[in-house]
């Protein structure tokens, strides 16, 4: 068994043991990708809520932490940009034109969340966001010896946002949430349907996790 089929097979566990008393099915991927992606993009955006909530109570705190914040800034910079662009394996994202709807201030936050995920955490570019300047140190003999020298470079990288700012995201964030949340009950009843119409109750039995045995 490989190591994917090991975690697919961790999951059908996990589900006939949270509903010992249902039968479950599978539903084929065919059927639920996309359903699977806006479920996927939901945890995410949730995911970023939870962090984003943490990020403004550590900045608050009198115990803050550099590190830690500039960590948690990452991580919501690279788990957003990833509910937006496009993967390898075929999964629904998120559109820009889903904001459209809304106020600016929203479209103007999630440009300026994807311009820090290109340019600051997916590549490194030369921008505002990352700088770096190489230095030769040189000892006050004044001699630019081999042994008397040093190249060092000092580093100034994007400090996380205002605690203002963070609240922003969190709009935009609950925004998001109750936008894939449509998208789930759209494809989830669709896909839903479709299962039904395509297997009748004696071909569902090969779906049935209840009687999977795994290895």
């Amino acid at each position: 068994m490989t190591e994917k089929e090991k975690a697919i097979a961790d999951i059908y566990i996990a589900a006939r043991n949270s509903y010992p008393e249902n039968l479950l099915y599978v539903m084929p991927v065919e059927l639920s990708k996309k359903l699977k992606s806006f479920m996927l993009i939901r945890e995410d955006l949730t995911f970023i809520l939870d962090i984003t909530e943490q990020l403004i109570s550590l900045k608050e705190s009198a115990d803050s932490n550099t590190t830690t914040e500039l960590a948690l800034w990452q991580s919501i910079l690279i788990t957003y940009g990833k509910c937006f662009t496009e993967n390898k394996a075929g999964f629904s994202k998120l559109e820009k034109s889903q904001l459209e709807q809304h106020d600016m201030k929203y479209q103007l936050l999630h440009e300026y969340l994807m311009e820090l995920r290109h340019s600051y955490i997916a590549h490194r570019d030369d921008t505002v966001h990352e700088q770096a300047m190489v230095f030769i140190k040189v000892s006050k003999t004044g001699y630019m010896l081999d042994g008397d020298t040093e190249d060092i470079i000092i580093a100034r990288k994007l400090a996380s946002p205002r605690v203002s700012d963070l609240k922003s995201l969190i709009e935009l964030l609950n925004l998001l949430i109750t936008e894939a949340t449509i998208k789930i009950q759209k494809n989830g009843d669709k896909a839903h349907n479709a299962f039904l119409k395509k297997y009748t109750p004696e071909q569902a039995k090969s779906l049935l996790v209840n009687n999977m045995k795994f290895e």
